[in-house]
């Protein structure tokens, strides 16, 4: 009997470690996200975005139709101007990530967007924003939780071969949630449009969305099959990525498998966040 005391005295300690050690960043990395949230306030006043595309009522017929439905030209020129450069301005601060057959390609985490993206930030929060899609939609959006690191992010095909394969977004939220892409990049070196191509499938066919240079496509995820293609070594094409739901809150469960997924973009990290 002696000879097992050791053994489970060692094993008893190492988890209450572990399980302190958890507690311990747990409440670290809540008294950061409300830190962060404090911050952006002051952000959103300081970087006012300018929405250029209107609403017009067949949008939202078309969207409940759909559950997809494209803008073009949807900032004003100062404000593209404004997200463009912080992109360019962080493109090597992007999060690699490669999934065989699945995934390739960069990402800049919601938290990074706080401290470095400013312009993104603010018009992630914005009321314009939020009314716009609101309208769209057909029901009432906000921002997705402070501790999901795809809130609002920057997603990098800067590489030859970076894609992401076919897949729906998995509704993590009780309520409804959504995807908001915002093309912000999109280029060959020969002119033009990289030959990534955001695409959707509805039963065996497949439709292409165009997404030049500030064009804004909102989607349901949960209910959109679909994929981002590859594109060539000479090509660039950055996306603002913001999800959108109707209620915020989330089972603890589905919360684990939330961030289970997010390994995907950001590796084992965000596990613990």
């Amino acid at each position: 009997m002696a000879n097992l005391e050791l053994p489970i005295i060692a094993l008893i300690t190492v988890v209450a470690i572990t399980i302190v050690a958890l507690i311990w960043r747990h409440a670290g990395r809540s008294r950061l996200y409300r830190s962060l949230a404090r911050k952006r306030r002051a952000i959103a006043v300081k970087y006012p975005p300018t929405i250029a595309a209107g609403f017009e009522p067949g949008i939202a017929r078309e969207f409940a139709n759909a559950r997809i439905v494209r803008l073009e030209r949807i900032l004003e020129a100062t404000t593209l101007a404004n997200l463009q450069a912080e992109c360019l301005a962080n493109e090597d601060r992007a999060e690699r990530s490669y999934i065989p057959a699945h995934k390739k390609g960069g990402t800049l985490s919601y938290e990074a967007i706080h401290r470095v993206a400013p312009a993104c930030l603010a018009l992630y929060h914005s009321y314009e924003m939020r009314e716009l899609l609101s309208k769209v939609i057909g029901t009432a959006v906000q921002p997705t939780a402070d501790h999901d690191q795809s809130s609002c992010s920057l997603l990098y095909y800067d590489r030859a071969g970076d894609h992401i394969g076919w897949h729906y977004d998995y509704n993590f939220y009780r309520g409804r949630h959504f995807t908001v892409l915002i093309s912000l990049i999109n280029r060959s070196e020969q002119g033009g449009l990289s030959k990534g191509q955001l695409q959707r499938k509805i039963d065996d066919e497949t439709f292409a969305l165009e997404t030049g240079e500030n064009t804004l496509v909102v989607f349901e995820g949960a209910e959109v099959f679909h994929r981002a293609t590859g594109i060539d070594a000479d090509e660039r094409r950055i996306m603002l990525s913001m999800t959108f739901c109707t209620e915020p809150r989330i089972h603890p469960l589905k919360e684990l498998m939330r961030r289970i997924k997010d390994t995907a973009y950001y590796g084992p990290r965000v596990l613990f966040d």
